[in-house]
């Protein structure tokens, strides 16, 4: 087969576009010759050729999207299946349904609710994606995949579109990149938190991944664990948290440490460093965090909410708690913090499900699959 993977852009750091990549890459191996194409890149793959395409206006948002479908028309002939990823790259491969009879398979990944954004453009843009999306949607795709359950039901009840049409495949973790032996001593060392209890963060410092109520729960653990480090790892873009008025409101600047952005070397010796994972997201549409920590063999503390329960097995993997519940939130911090065997156990746990569940061998082979079924 000839399949070509399509994204308006591709963001380093993204992890839509490691999505891709990765399946991508086991799809050659598997005999298949695959290229992306893009509007835009910032990455380079030894692996994948990637066929940037520019064009008079793609600096323009929205004409670029109109006009991106069908600069592609000409690349896209050569190809037996157009597999998109995200909006507006659904059109893409409408087009090439359309206009070139190519299968078209399109992953979603699922947009964070509108109400999340304070940034007004944000907010535009995920009402433009989810307005578009439901017509888009209905319009020449072949097959749908999600990257959770509770994507597929969000489908079906939101899009309406028939569950027959839709495959659940779960992403998967480089296990061998993400793994208990990894060691953090080195990141306690440059943190100074050498043997303190530990909580570390890890994602977007956007106001629906939830580090503020993180931040909120703080003073609530300090009261059981005075020695406590708190650590904030992610990068600021769009919207962000007014998160340093509200540390010096609670007044736990020492017990807190912003990491930054951190390079792809240096994240699993991040996981590794930490004695307990805590991500209070509002929405996600898988959790692709959580199960990189769990691979690592750390206990997650969550909300029980959106995908997160098919990552975090509440008592077993980790612990969920009610959304937006700050003190639950405290307390099950405090109660893994205080207990190292149930810490330790619940990382074998952890370390077993990701093996068993979150493998991006299997994810390609499913794929694989459902092109098959979408060329037939």
């Amino acid at each position: 087969m000839r399949i070509a993977y399509v994204r308006s852009s591709l963001h380093s750091g993204s992890g839509l576009v490691n999505h891709m990549m990765e399946i991508a890459k086991r799809v050659k191996r598997a005999g298949n010759d695959v290229v992306i194409i893009s509007r835009e890149t910032e990455i380079k793959s030894k692996d994948i050729p990637i066929c940037e395409l520019r064009f008079t206006g793609d600096s323009i948002p929205f004409l670029r999207n109109l006009i991106f479908p069908f600069k592609t028309l000409h690349v896209l002939n050569g190809f037996d299946l157009i597999h998109t990823q995200y909006h507006p790259s659904i059109f893409v491969g409408n087009a090439a349904a359309k206009f070139l009879k190519k299968p078209h398979v399109f992953t979603y990944h699922g947009f964070a609710p509108i109400r999340a954004w304070r940034n007004y453009k944000q907010r535009l843009k995920m009402m433009d994606h989810r307005l578009v999306a439901f017509f888009a949607l209905h319009s020449k795709v072949h097959k749908i995949i999600t990257v959770s359950y509770f994507l597929k039901e969000e489908l079906m009840k939101k899009y309406f579109v028939e569950g027959d049409k839709i495959r659940v495949i779960y992403n998967g973790v480089d296990t061998k990149r993400f793994n208990p032996n990894v060691r953090g001593e080195s990141i306690r060392e440059l943190y100074r938190i050498k043997n303190c209890p530990t909580v570390l963060y890890l994602g977007r410092l956007a106001p629906y991944k939830g580090v503020q109520f993180l931040i909120e729960a703080i003073p609530k653990v300090l009261k059981e664990l005075p020695d406590a480090k708190f650590l904030i790892g992610g990068a600021m873009r769009y919207d962000i948290a007014d998160l340093g008025q509200v540390i010096k409101k609670l007044r736990i600047k020492d017990s807190v440490v912003f990491t930054g952005y951190v390079p792809n070397v240096d994240v699993p010796k991040l996981y590794a460093c930490c004695d307990v994972f805590c991500y209070p997201s509002l929405w996600e549409g898988f959790g692709l965090t959580p199960a990189e920590a769990q691979a690592c063999g750390k206990p997650v503390v969550a909300f029980n909410t959106c995908a997160i329960p098919e990552v975090v097995k509440n008592g077993h993997t980790g612990l969920l708690v009610e959304p937006r519940n700050v003190d639950a939130l405290a307390k099950a911090l405090v109660s893994l913090l205080k207990n190292e065997e149930r810490r330790f156990n619940m990382g074998l746990e952890a370390r077993k499900q990701v093996l068993q569940f979150f493998s991006w061998n299997k994810a390609a082979e499913q794929t694989l699959q459902i092109y098959r079924e979408a060329l037939s």
